[in-house]
């Protein structure tokens, strides 16, 4: 009698844990959808900064020029990422299809969904391949993904499928990995030489009186009024570049804690905390601050 309830126990036990990997796996798709959103909006921030650049440029050009009369309308090239961020742009959506189908597949009743995410992760796969001068290292990694592309994906396997989840959004983090210093050195170089073009416009060029009627600091000499506003503008510019650089970081950090959700689920004894865990930081470093 004894060793059947120590049966039954195990047996309720078993199941209950099950349940709750299949609604942590579920829950861990989802969170994938809000990555693979939430990367897309990043790459679209990145995009629009070569047309903020260039109207920053042309802007310094013009007020620092001896004769603005004279010039011609200042026309600068900037620095262009778009032949890298659009196909970046692209590998998320496919991804944000990926964990699409796969949220379903934690359910029996869409089981007929697998064709779904079998292409889903397929088109992922090839968005990535295809991408100009990838990284070596997420070269390296490509043939794990193809292998798992290649395996069959079952509804309610949540182990397997957290492990080709696991094995894809690796591939994602060490692409996000290998670009984020350029992505920081772009964003660095856009601001900060804006901030400094700024500060070199001749103080004659300032007008006194309408500093000093949009701003009620107690100050009345003409070179105190100009470098406060210089400092105003300065400060402003590396705040726009300070919150847009967090954003890179606090991303890393969530795509991060989504690789590491799979890795946790996909393991044969899960530790259910430790994918709660995450899936807490990924909701927290997601939040629009």
């Amino acid at each position: 009698m004894k060793q059947s309830l120590i049966v039954l126990l195990v047996v309720f036990l078993t199941s209950c844990s099950s349940s709750k990997i299949i609604e942590l796996g579920s829950a861990t798709a989802t969170k994938g959808m809000d990555v693979s959103q939430k990367a897309q909006g990043i790459y679209a921030t990145l995009s629009e900064q070569s047309a903020i650049d260039k109207s920053q440029q042309d802007k310094v050009k013009v007020l620092t020029h001896p004769s603005p009369s004279t010039m011609a309308l200042p026309d600068t090239k900037a620095p262009d990422f778009s032949k890298q961020l659009q196909p970046r742009i692209q590998a998320y959506q496919n991804l944000f299809e990926v964990y699409k189908a796969f949220s379903l597949l934690a359910d029996p009743k869409y089981s007929d969904k697998t064709k779904d995410a079998m292409k889903a992760l397929q088109d992922s796969y090839d968005a990535i391949e295809k991408m100009p001068d990838l990284p070596a290292d997420v070269k390296t990694k490509l043939p794990n993904v193809l292998k798992m592309v290649g395996e069959a994906v079952q509804a309610k396997e949540v182990k397997k499928n957290n492990e080709i989840l696991y094995v894809l959004s690796e591939v994602y983090l060490e692409l996000w990995n290998a670009d984020k210093q350029t992505w920081n050195e772009y964003v660095d170089l856009i601001y900060n030489s804006y901030a400094e073009g700024l500060n070199t416009v001749d103080s004659k060029r300032y007008d006194v009186n309408k500093i000093s009627q949009s701003n009620s600091e107690p100050y009345s000499d003409s070179a105190t009024i100009i470098l406060m506003y210089r400092l105003r503008n300065r400060d402003d510019i590396l705040m726009q570049k300070n919150d847009l650089k967090k954003q890179l970081v606090t991303f890393g950090q969530a795509l991060e804690e989504l690789n590491k959700a799979h890795a946790e689920i996909a393991k044969q004894s899960t530790d259910i905390s430790t994918v709660i865990s995450s899936l807490n930081k990924i909701e927290e470093l997601l939040k629009d601050k």
